[in-house]
């Protein structure tokens, strides 16, 4: 029997447990594994399509070991094939094998429960996730590790299992190309591995679009960069997912766009009667569907308007007229 069926048994015999499936549609207590139906104790948590699970008893699940430092706040998993990840509630920073990571979101608590992205303590637990569409829940599959073939190559075995060589070789800590027949690889990297990756929402979050969210997040888009090439749009949609997720903003689309201050065009009414372009729909789709070209990034605005500005930000990338920054 495999090292996987085995994992499977023993959370099945304990909990009802093995890999898993997790229902991305909100505030859900219903999680698959194994094909057996469970009930959490506490709800999984969807904002802006990423799925937050409660991470102890995530972590109970996939058979790992959960640390709280009380002093600190911080907390410590490990398991799996010798590795740990490391954060704390109201972070974005992790650390994952000893090094740290930006994330793209914050790590949340609620009811003096820990959340943190279902995704990201997935791959860090070196399980893939997918998306059964009958269903609407996502797939939380735990795999092994890749022994390595003749013929392969860092890029074949990357393209092969979704990921970048960049990531894969710090998945391995590997300073370099060469390969060895046999040789066992983790292949399953999370994304912030990979510093030109940007973070990923639920599987198939277009799936769970909330209409009004996307005409109000296009409308903005159109209003702030409606003449600005696509890639610019798409930030501008990113910046207000980043908020999202960053617990110094509201955890919803219309709370971080009518946040006092903020946006203008919202603040002045004139957002209302905007039209999106195609383009502008296209980019709100694709924000909230988990598409992210400028991660990180909290603000934008036109340097050449304020040259001033832009030498005090932490900028991420220029796109069109707007610097997009931290």
């Amino acid at each position: 029997m495999s090292r996987i069926a085995l994992l499977a048994m023993a959370l099945f015999l304990a909990l009802g447990a093995g890999a898993a499936y997790a229902d991305a549609s909100g505030t859900n207590k219903t999680i698959y594994i194994a094909d057996t139906k469970i009930e959490l104790t506490q709800e999984l948590w969807t904002i802006g399509g990423w799925t937050y699970a409660p991470v102890k008893e995530f972590a109970d699940l996939m058979g790992w070991t959960l640390v709280h430092d009380a002093g600190s706040g911080e907390i410590t998993l490990s398991g799996g094939l010798e590795d740990s990840l490391s954060f704390r509630a109201g972070s974005s920073e992790v650390v994952f094998n000893g090094r740290t990571y930006d994330i793209g979101g914050t790590i949340r608590a609620k009811d003096g429960i820990t959340y943190a992205p279902l995704r990201i303590l997935a791959e860090s637990m070196h399980a893939s996730v997918g998306w059964e569409p009958r269903d609407k829940v996502a797939i939380v599959r735990q795999e092994e590790a890749y022994a390595v073939a003749a013929g392969d190559t860092l890029s074949s075995i990357a393209g092969a299992h979704d990921t970048s060589v960049a990531a894969l070789k710090a998945r391995n800590g590997l300073t370099g190309d060469a390969l060895q027949i046999g040789q066992r690889l983790k292949v399953v990297a999370p994304d912030f591995l990979d510093p030109d990756s940007a973070p990923k929402a639920a599987p198939a979050a277009e799936a769970a679009i909330d209409q009004a969210e996307l005409t109000m997040l296009a409308k903005l888009v159109e209003a702030e960069a409606g003449s600005e090439p696509y890639a610019g749009k798409l930030a501008v949609a990113s910046v207000v997912m980043n908020r999202l997720h960053n617990d110094n903003y509201p955890d919803t689309v219309k709370g971080v766009i009518y946040a006092p201050g903020q946006f203008s065009p919202a603040g002045n009414g004139s957002l209302e009667r905007e039209r999106p372009s195609r383009d502008s729909l296209k980019a709100a789709k694709a924000a909230l569907s988990g598409e992210n070209n400028v991660p990180g990034a909290l603000f934008f605005f036109n340097p050449r308007l304020e040259p001033a500005k832009a030498k005090r930000v932490k900028a991420i990338k220029k796109i069109g007229n707007h610097l997009f920054a931290k």
